[in-house]
């Protein structure tokens, strides 16, 4: 799941839940190019953690993991 919605890391964490794995954009820039630019290197570095269940944190100069359940 793809979000930008700050409050979606709050309702994982008390739910629990080990699936789905979310990424949250905490870009200044929201534009696509953006965005999928930092999407296209989330995947590629967290890929396996993103299979089993992982919230990550993206913003232009770091991406924060943390595996679920929070």
């Amino acid at each position: 799941m793809l979000t930008h919605d700050l409050d979606f890391g709050e309702l994982l964490a008390v739910s629990g839940a080990m699936l789905p794995s979310v990424i949250t954009f905490r870009l200044r820039n929201m534009r696509p190019d953006n965005v999928l630019r930092h999407l296209r290197l989330v995947l590629e570095l967290y890929a396996v953690d993103l299979e089993v269940g992982a919230f990550v944190t993206v913003t232009e100069g770091y991406a924060r993991i943390r595996v679920l359940p929070l």
